[in-house]
């Protein structure tokens, strides 16, 4: 399958992603306000972080190693059932954990533990999301990108009208479950899918030890990846709630949904087309010959979305969420300045994974962090207000995008250090 294709249907699975979720968003924006969309805004950064981390976060690993066996069926179908075991294994850790510290788990979620039933049923879905995330890894390593976009275009057409009803007749528990429905209700066409084509006689289990320390090299990385900044997120955003009040947070809520909701188009793009090619190349040439084809092709393709939006951004923003979201259309061109570089510097960062040099991964992933809580704390404690953290979130994008070149060029490069270490 082609790169046009592959980048045809992954934008046509994304689209019906951002879809959902924008008119997700809408609903609750009518139905709630600023406030309630501030209050719902950990939980929605919850459902972000079960998304990529369900299962144990193995996907990219998924992708790497079926596509690295596609000389071996068996391996492949043996690596699907260790991954399905270790899929399985993670959540069960999750529930437990999940059950254990419940109380307390609610209170930092929804700032209070008497919605706590709401984290119940989070942790019963995210079971699901984790075997999701480990067929979307298996179709899209096989490079059966048609399969994965029919995945996840039936699972959000299933989750719109439970959506819509959830949020029109039972309020903030109808919300809940209207966020946690896209990233749930594919397990739907995958097990209907699995049954159709008798996947399910295939798959072997005979190398779970082996494939699993293959799969918890990526496991870290990804739990690293998918803690670090939505819980950086939750920090700033209460300090938004107590340093600025509700409504600041909703709107810097609003701001990160939309920039979340074009982000994951790159991201996934990254990781079902850049990340095999990567992971296959073995000389030092031919992957700093890939990156500088997918830096110009993101830098080109972010650069016009950013002339777009910027000519239409008050428009845009009423459509998606509501007149009261207004006051932030001046502060958003700032956060698509800082997800320019992110996107630029997750170029590097998606070499890293394929490479399954988790060590360096995770220094990155904790100096994002880091720096952006140090900065909007500083930001707050000073200047205040909310166009204080997005800058603060530029400068911690733009440090990190030259961080990371000035490695991959000047480093990284010398040492040859893209050979792969499976």
């Amino acid at each position: 399958m082609n790169g046009v294709k592959i980048v045809v249907l992954t934008a046509m699975a994304h689209l019906s992603k951002l879809l959902i979720t924008l008119f997700i968003l809408k609903q609750i924006a009518i139905t709630q306000g600023p406030e309630g969309l501030g209050l719902l805004g950990n939980f929605m950064t919850l459902v972000t972080l079960a998304a990529t981390l369900a299962g144990g976060g193995i996907m990219s690993g998924v992708i790497k190693y079926i596509a690295e066996y596609s000389g071996s069926l068996s391996r492949q179908f043996n690596l699907v059932g260790s991954a399905i075991v270790y899929a399985l294994v993670a959540a069960a850790i999750v529930v437990v954990f999940g059950v254990i510290f419940i109380n307390q788990f609610s209170s930092y979620i929804f700032l209070s533990d008497d919605l706590k039933k709401y984290i119940y049923f989070f942790l019963f879905a995210q079971v699901f999301i984790g075997l999701n995330n480990v067929a979307y890894g298996v179709m899209n390593g096989l490079r059966k990108t048609d399969v994965y976009a029919l995945f996840v275009i039936c699972g959000n057409l299933i989750a719109a009208p439970v959506a819509y009803y959830g949020i029109k007749y039972y309020g903030m528990g109808g919300a809940v479950i209207a966020i946690m429905a896209p990233a749930t209700l594919a397990i739907i066409p995958v097990l209907i899918y699995i049954k159709v084509k008798k996947i399910n006689r295939q798959i072997g289990f005979n190398s779970i030890l082996k494939d699993s320390r293959l799969l918890s090299r990526f496991s870290l990385m990804l739990i690293v990846s998918a803690i670090c900044f939505p819980i950086v997120e939750m920090c700033i955003r209460n300090l938004l709630v107590e340093g600025v009040g509700l409504t600041a947070a909703g709107y810097w809520q609003a701001i990160t949904k939309l920039s979340s909701a074009y982000l994951s188009f790159y991201s996934l793009f990254l990781m079902f087309y850049f990340v095999p090619i990567i992971s296959a190349a073995v000389k030092k040439d031919d992957v700093l010959a890939e990156v500088k084809k997918m830096l110009f092709f993101v830098i080109s393709l972010f650069a016009t979305m950013m002339v777009v939006f910027f000519s239409i951004r008050t428009y845009v923003i009423q459509w998606i969420f509501s007149a009261e979201f207004v006051p932030v259309s001046n502060l958003f061109i700032l956060q698509m300045l800082g997800d320019f570089f992110r996107v630029i510097g997750w170029v590097i960062g998606f070499v890293v994974v394929a490479k399954a040099l988790t060590k360096l991964y995770i220094i990155s992933e904790i100096f994002q962090g880091l720096l952006f809580v140090t900065l909007s704390y500083l930001e707050l404690s000073y200047a205040g207000g909310l166009q204080g953290v997005i800058i603060a979130y530029v400068i911690t994008c733009a440090c990190y995008c030259l961080v990371s070149i000035f490695l991959f060029y000047y480093v990284f490069r010398e040492k040859q250090v893209y050979v792969s270490v499976d």
